[in-house]
């Protein structure tokens, strides 16, 4: 250990020594001495063999490549580390120690230099080795490696490969620097979309559908879910194939070419209004409802929410142009809208139009309408009750379609309402067609006869709760199914001018508290079941120009008061109902009703047009005074007790305005003989049409 160990050279010249140096080595008494300077030979041939190396080198390369793998007498023993590196197949001398010296010191012949080259070997080319000292440390000895002229540098040190790897390098990192710059932009893309969502809804408990696209996460449906849909329902309850509300809203997402964002300000008005199309089946509407394109030639549909412009003759027959529903056009142009200058909808009136459906309760959040008019159509079902939160509804319009229920109580917190007309539910044959070819009857509730007659709106609507209405101007009620008292609550109705509640159920006294109403102008109370009086005051209502009485159980006199209405223009108090108590059936009767007889007075209302009080138990005689009204057009007194002769004034008036030039049957009296063969009971030489005063039979005789 520790010792140089020199390579067993093959060549037959070197084995005497080879076997030598052996016997040495096992004599070897490891002296310091010895092995240092061993040692020293070693690398002083290491270093000479070197050099002789470097000079050989051209002449080795060529020679190496022609020798072959197998030969071994050409090929060097691989050296391990700490061994000398012999050349050219040198082995190293080595000198015995002399067994008589003390120290046991090995040494080392002279090693003759090489004659050719002067290095340190021998004649046979080896080299001499000396004993190495065991205890000496450890020196690195240098290893001889044979040299391969084949052999290529490193990849790493090559030119060619560190240039490319630049190259890559600076594309890759550019391609990365792209990529990053790009995931960037479109992340803060999607953050600025997300927000305009104003809404977050509620987490629910069963998972919803990823979005599809950027208008569906745009938050649009959250706000029109939270701000327009009524009664708690939520998009994910609708049928997305019928139901308006979900086809509203896919029009708003992606047919509208508005393309509204979900703060935009007519977001909601856009998308109710959507929602009244295709609620009231826009396709079967008279007027504007329209926006397919069809071929002319073909008749075939061609697309879908195209035209976008229609003509409609206004009341004087002069053309106007309108924006169609569902175009793209702003919803401010569409027919019927009515907006203010800041584009904000004020007023919805498509009077007429053939609209057919249910009126949804969405509607309510168009917050800024004033007035809404959709009479005059085939609307079915009940009023939604949300209509009375709408803060600025000042008119409601829904007369004339086949609404049916109760009026809803909520109704009586539209404390704003100054107009509102739920008249002529009832009694219309008409129908209307629907886009799909099928038929709406009104005569049915919901136009359908398998669910039987319509009997229109029912409920006590003019019961305590009417005093809320303080700002009313207009109750149209006539031609419905309301019930109950008329309650003296309604003298609270100030500003009440128009009281039309004729053909209905209503029963009991008028109240006292009508009188009260002094710009009250048309009361039409007939074909009812009140059974009443006249108010003693009645003649407080100044204002009052048309009063309908008729078809009623009324009875008494007619107040005095009553004359002192200067302005009344219309009086119809006839037919007055006789009913029996058996069966409750009532029939026009001139045995119950109103008595007494006419006043002078009544020459006070020189704007009387009409009087109508046939069929009432009146006595008396006709006042010459009623000469004084000029505008008298219509006289019926038959059926009354009425006797006497027809005075001239009276007469006079064929000359005005009492004449036949634009109907017939205007002057009708008991002028024909009494039961067929007996004196008239009244005799009127100018009358029109002229009844048998037992027989009840009227013939015309102008």
């Amino acid at each position: 250990p520790g010792r140089p160990r020199a390579k067993e050279p093959k060549s037959s010249t070197s084995n005497q020594l080879w076997e030598e140096y052996k016997k040495v080595a096992r004599t070897d008494n490891s002296s310091s001495s010895s092995s240092k300077q061993a040692s020293a030979i070693v690398k002083m041939a290491d270093e000479e063999e070197r050099k002789k190396k470097k000079k050989k080198d051209k002449k080795k390369k060529s020679s190496r490549r022609e020798r072959e793998p197998d030969d071994e007498e050409n090929v060097s023993l691989p050296i391990e580390s700490g061994e000398a590196s012999p050349a050219n197949e040198a082995a190293v001398q080595v000198v015995a120690a002399d067994p008589d010296d003390p120290n046991n010191e090995v040494i080392p012949s002279s090693i003759p230099e090489d004659p050719q080259e002067g290095g340190l070997f021998s004649e046979d080319g080896l080299a001499v080795a000396m004993a190495v000292d065991t205890t000496a440390e450890d020196e690195f000895i240098y290893a001889a490696v044979e040299y391969d002229p084949d052999s290529k540098p490193p990849l790493y040190k090559n030119r060619r490969f560190r240039v490319y790897s630049c190259i890559a390098l600076v594309i890759i990192l550019s391609v990365t620097v792209v990529v990053a710059v790009y995931i960037t932009k479109s992340t803060k893309a999607d953050e600025i979309v997300n927000l305009n969502v104003d809404y977050t809804p509620p987490p629910t408990t069963s998972p919803t559908s990823a979005p599809t696209t950027n208008r569906e996460a745009s938050g649009i449906k959250e706000q029109i879910e939270a701000g327009v849909l009524q009664r708690g329902v939520t998009f994910q309850d609708l049928d997305k194939k019928k139901d308006p509300r979900w086809l509203a809203l896919d029009w708003i997402l992606f047919k509208d070419q508005m393309q509204l964002q979900s703060n935009d300000k007519n977001l909601y008005q856009r998308y109710i209004m959507a929602l009244l199309a295709f609620s009231l089946d826009s396709l079967a509407w008279k007027s504007c409802g329209e926006h397919r394109e069809f071929d002319p030639k073909f008749g075939n549909l061609t697309g879908e929410y195209i035209v976008e412009n229609c003509t409609v003759l206004d009341i004087t027959g002069e053309e106007e142009e309108h924006g169609v529903w569902l175009s793209s056009t702003p919803e401010c142009t569409w027919y019927g809208a009515i907006c203010s200058s800041d584009d904000v909808l004020r007023g919805l009136q498509l009077i007429g139009n053939s609209l057919i459906g249910e009126i949804p309760p969405e509607i309510s959040q168009l917050r800024f309408l004033q007035f809404l008019a959709l009479n005059g159509n085939c609307l079915y079902g009940n009023i939604p009750p949300e209509l009375s939160s709408m803060p600025n509804l000042l008119s409601l319009e829904l007369q004339g379609n086949i609404l049916s229920g109760s009026m809803p109580e909520e109704m009586y917190d539209a404390t704003k309402l100054q107009l509102l007309n739920v008249a002529m539910q009832y009694g219309y044959n008409e129908k209307c067609q629907r886009s799909n070819s099928s038929y709406v009857y009104t005569l049915y509730a919901k136009g359908n006869p398998d669910n039987g007659y319509n009997w229109g709106l029912t409920g006590n609507v003019l019961g305590n709760h009417t005093s809320n209405w303080k700002s009313m101007k207009g109750l149209h009620l006539f031609d419905n199914s309301f019930t109950g008292q008329i309650d003296d609550a309604i003298s609270e109705l100030k500003y009440l001018v128009f009281l039309r509640a004729h053909n209905n159920q209503f029963w009991g006294l008028l109240p006292n508290g009508m009188t009260y109403l002094n710009k009250l102008r048309e009361v039409y109370l007939n074909t009812n079941s009140l059974w009443s009086d006249l108010p003693p005051d009645v003649g407080m209502m100044e204002d009052l120009e048309d009063i309908r009485l008729g078809e009623n159980r009324m009875y008494g006199t007619i107040p005095a008061s009553f004359y002192n209405l200067v302005k009344m223009k219309k009086i119809w108090f006839q037919d007055t109902f006789e009913c029996s108590n058996v069966t409750d059936d009532c029939a026009a009767s001139s045995v119950e009703g109103f008595e007494g007889s006419l006043q002078s007075e009544i020459g006070n209302m020189k704007d009387l047009s009409m009087l109508v009080i046939n069929n009432n138990p009146l006595t008396g005689t006709l006042p010459a005074q009623l000469g004084n009204c000029e505008q008298l057009s219509l006289i019926h007194i038959h059926q009354t007790n009425i006797e006497g002769t027809v005075p001239k004034s009276v007469c006079q008036l064929r000359d005005k305005m009492l004449n036949t030039e634009s109907s017939s049957g205007i002057f009708y009296a008991d002028c024909r003989p009494n039961n067929k063969t007996g004196d008239p009971f009244f005799t009127c030489s100018c009358c029109t049409d002229c009844c048998d005063h037992t027989t009840k039979v009227c013939v015309a005789d102008d």
